[in-house]
């Protein structure tokens, strides 16, 4: 049983969405999980090597609380304020914020939207086609894919894409065709290699294509090496399981142990973090706070230290640094008129907070822009 335990009911568009958030003892973590209909959509883990002290794990168990809640609340504040938009790009943005998190119904509605408004290019279909594979519809998600190749025909993750599908199917030789293909387009798109993997030791289980199961630890070893070098997050240890498990024809655990660490890939959560920043700054930046951003500097932080080599992380820790530059410049700027407020006369007062008043919409001007 957890240690500590936080529980809350939010409402949003009629529909309820749970909030719980605990400290594991036994894992040294705390889980800050939402639940919709009983049913898991999305989770966030902070790790500790050491326990932390009871107050400071009740405070840091609230604010991870907080800062989940909060994540939520931009999505649908921000849904709320472009239901009338003909952006399409402002679509675009919250309906992959709502993917990421699992809400693929509502991600479903502002893909569409997002078409209904203009959008020509293959944007909405990796959405569609993501989400209705997320809720189990691969006819639907195969249509949408197939669309977004018609647009796009040399995006690399429209193929993987349409590779998953396949491989949800089972069908396995049409599989390894699209992640062969996705890799032919980009030799640096490391998940296909992972997956090229995966549909490999799915059919040396149920023998779909005889070719395809010949020489499997070879196909094996030559794809495990590039799928090493380019998912830094791959844990090496596990990496040597599963090469034992190959070796001695155990595919099934060898796959469900692949699975397991194609889970970890830290990737969502680095985008995330940017599509929550650009949705807190369309409401003018007034829901988010320094200890947002102090949390996902901190989760940020711990990807770069596990995955040195994740340029994305690096680059939305660079955005995290503006992002605290508009919050400090905003601190300035009221500190300034809180002066004026007590002595309207003081004239450094009135330079200094004409003069912030510049940077302040400067700061604005280059978040924005770092986030467009």
């Amino acid at each position: 049983m957890p240690s500590l335990e936080l529980r809350e009911e939010l409402k949003y568009g009629g529909i309820k969405y749970f909030l719980q958030t605990s400290y594991l003892e036994q894992q040294k973590q705390i889980l800050s999980s939402f639940f919709r209909n009983g049913t898991v959509f999305d989770t966030i883990v902070q790790n500790f090597d050491e326990k932390p002290g009871q107050n400071e794990l009740k405070e840091l168990t609230k604010k991870i609380h907080g800062h989940n809640k909060r994540r939520l609340q931009f999505i649908f504040n921000a849904r709320k304020m472009i239901r009338d938009s003909r952006d399409p790009v402002a679509h675009l943005r919250v309906a992959r914020a709502l993917l990421i998190r699992n809400l693929y119904n509502e991600a479903i509605a502002e893909a569409e939207l997002a078409l209904e408004n203009g959008a020509s290019d293959s944007a909405p279909y990796i959405i569609l086609a993501s989400s209705w594979y997320g809720i189990g519809d691969s006819d639907s998600a195969f249509k949408a894919v197939k669309k977004g190749i018609e647009l796009s025909p040399d995006y690399p993750d429209l193929h993987n894409l349409m590779g998953l599908i396949y491989f949800k199917e089972k069908k396995c030789r049409l599989a390894v065709d699209c992640f062969k293909r996705a890799i032919g387009l980009n030799l640096y798109y490391g998940e296909p290699y992972l997956n090229l993997l995966r549909a490999y030791l799915l059919n040396s289980m149920i023998k779909e294509d005889y070719d395809l199961s010949r020489d499997v630890g070879e196909k094996f070893d030559s794809n495990i090496k590039r799928a090493v070098q380019l998912n830094s997050y791959l844990n090496t240890r596990e990496i040597d399981d599963v090469r034992k498990l190959v070796k001695e024809e155990r595919y099934e655990e060898a796959l469900a142990l692949l699975e397991k660490m194609r889970e970890g890939s830290p990737r969502k959560y680095a985008e995330s973090v940017i599509l929550d920043l650009y949705l807190a700054l369309i409401q003018s930046g007034k829901d988010i706070c320094e200890e947002d951003i102090d949390q996902y500097k901190r989760k940020i932080e711990e990807l770069i230290d596990k995955n040195p080599t994740f340029a994305d992380a690096y680059n939305s820790l660079g955005i995290l640094y503006a992002a605290k530059c508009k919050l400090l410049m905003d601190k300035a700027y009221s500190a300034f008129g809180k002066a004026l407020e007590v002595n309207t006369d003081y004239k450094k007062a009135q330079k200094n907070l004409r003069l912030t008043e510049n940077d302040k919409h400067g700061i604005y001007i280059l978040l924005k822009a770092l986030l467009d």
